[in-house]
């Protein structure tokens, strides 16, 4: 079973936890004030990978910090990676090894992602980590802070697991918020961007003791992301069989590419796929684009921008999901320290770009992607042309965010309704309308254990 524990990646720290109680997301040092901002990295006891017969990305259980457990969805299937070797892109960019890691909704790739986005899979490590932790009688539901895909995420499990959920999300991310069946979590719509949400969501938190998912802090949802990545190199028939040389994404935060880094390592402690050092690629949407300014100029710290500034930036872009204004960059074992130990580069595309990008991959790839998936799409385009990814060189694309054209062929989508709206900071109104929040009952739903040995 997937035994592990929690490393603090403060230089000079490198505290150990044997234990995961109570769903740790700090060092202790760091919450004493020892030491600065770090994430925690999940090491396994299990150096080798042993891909299982269970549902979703479990079938990566070794390599995911929870535990013996991992979910059984009563209500439907759970999501799962799909990747495919490209043959029209890659001829289009003149690249001989491109894979596309797609997640999305594409059926005939076997892509199975009903929110068309990778954050289901953080979904799925983060509610088994979490519910595996508990050991009392009831537990506090999530809430979740999000532009639309995590809340898409955790909106489709709390669904096939008959959770209770609480939302917050920007108004502009409402729209982003549909399923192909009908769902009703306790949303709250801020009347802000995507940085609104997240504090507004932690001052609910603490005033009704629901629980915050942790962010990138959660090692949970970086496993969960970067089994993407092990999907890619290790599946027999989808995957390369070996180590990439290049990982491209489109990031917000940037958790999905910390994710894909550390899978990245992983296996290469594995040692059958290969010991090359994966170089990791992240992609914002300009103008708004703080961690590849940042990247550029070689600091550690996001450039200082006026209030004003950054509304202006946000508002401009096309992809809305890509507006973190808070990401891990700075702190110890975030994007700043993965682009540094990969010899990794950052990349602006202007919303031009992307929808020339998303009618390129369209054209040679025969399906729709997002505004999301495009940036990334450009960023390879502009790593290519620049000499930043040779010809010869294998890469791995990831695509998250397309097929939504397919899927609303297939059937009715429906959207989510507000359960309430409030301008940024109005916690008054937001207790008034939660009054006594819900709590998840022991035995937790789809909560199952696997044996040992068992594959």
């Amino acid at each position: 079973m997937a035994d592990y524990r929690l490393r603090c990646l403060f230089p000079g720290c490198d505290r150990v936890y044997q234990a995961d109680p109570r769903f740790r997301l700090q060092c202790d040092r760091e919450v004493e004030g020892g030491h600065g901002p770090a994430l925690l990295r999940a090491e396994y006891e299990q150096r080798r990978l042993q891909v299982r017969d269970l549902p979703g990305l479990f079938a990566y259980a070794d390599w995911l910090p929870t535990g013996p457990y991992y979910l059984d969805a009563p209500n439907g299937e759970m999501g799962r990676p799909a990747c495919y070797q490209s043959r029209g892109l890659a001829n289009r960019l003149g690249l001989s090894r491109l894979f596309v890691a797609f997640s999305g909704y594409w059926p005939e790739r076997r892509a199975n992602l009903r929110t068309r986005a990778f954050k289901e899979f953080e979904a799925q490590a983060t509610l088994a980590r979490y519910l595996g932790t508990r050991d009392d009688e009831t537990c506090p539901p999530f809430i979740i802070s999000s532009a639309g895909n995590t809340a898409n995420g955790f909106n489709l499990l709390a669904h096939l697991l008959d959770l209770p959920l609480y939302l917050v999300v920007p108004a502009s991310g409402l729209d982003n918020l549909m399923l192909p069946f009908p769902t009703a979590p306790f949303t709250i719509v801020v009347r802000g961007d995507y940085t609104d949400a997240i504090q507004l969501a932690d001052r609910v938190s603490q005033a009704c003791g629901l629980m915050r998912e942790g962010g990138a802090r959660n090692v949970a949802r970086r496993a969960g992301l970067g089994s993407v990545f092990l999907h890619a190199v290790t599946h027999p028939t989808e995957g390369s069989g070996q180590l990439f040389d290049h990982y491209v994404q489109a990031v917000g935060s940037g958790t999905g590419a910390i994710g894909a880094w550390e899978a990245a390592q992983l296996l290469r402690r594995d040692g059958r796929f290969g010991d090359r050092v994966t170089r990791i690629h992240i992609a914002q949407n300009a103008p708004f684009t703080p961690m590849v300014d940042a990247w550029k100029v070689g600091q550690r710290s996001l450039p200082a921008a006026s209030e004003k500034e950054t509304w202006d930036r946000i508002a401009a872009v096309t992809a809305a999901v890509l507006t973190n204004r808070q990401p891990p960059y700075s702190i110890a074992g975030g994007t700043y320290d993965v682009l540094s130990a990969s010899g990794g580069y950052a990349w602006g595309v202007d919303n031009a770009r992307v929808f020339q990008a998303a009618r390129m991959f369209r054209e040679t790839e025969g399906v729709d992607i997002g505004p999301a998936a495009a940036v990334a799409v450009d960023a390879l385009r502009q790593a290519v042309e620049q000499g930043a990814v040779r010809s010869d060189e294998s890469v791995l694309l990831h695509v998250t965010g397309g097929g939504r054209e397919i899927q609303h062929a297939d059937g009715e989508v429906f959207t989510v309704a507000p359960t309430v709206i409030v301008d940024p900071g109005d916690l008054d109104s937001v207790l008034k309308a939660i009054k006594t929040p819900a709590a998840i009952q022991r035995p937790f739903p789809g909560l199952k254990t696997y044996e040992a040995g068992s594959a």
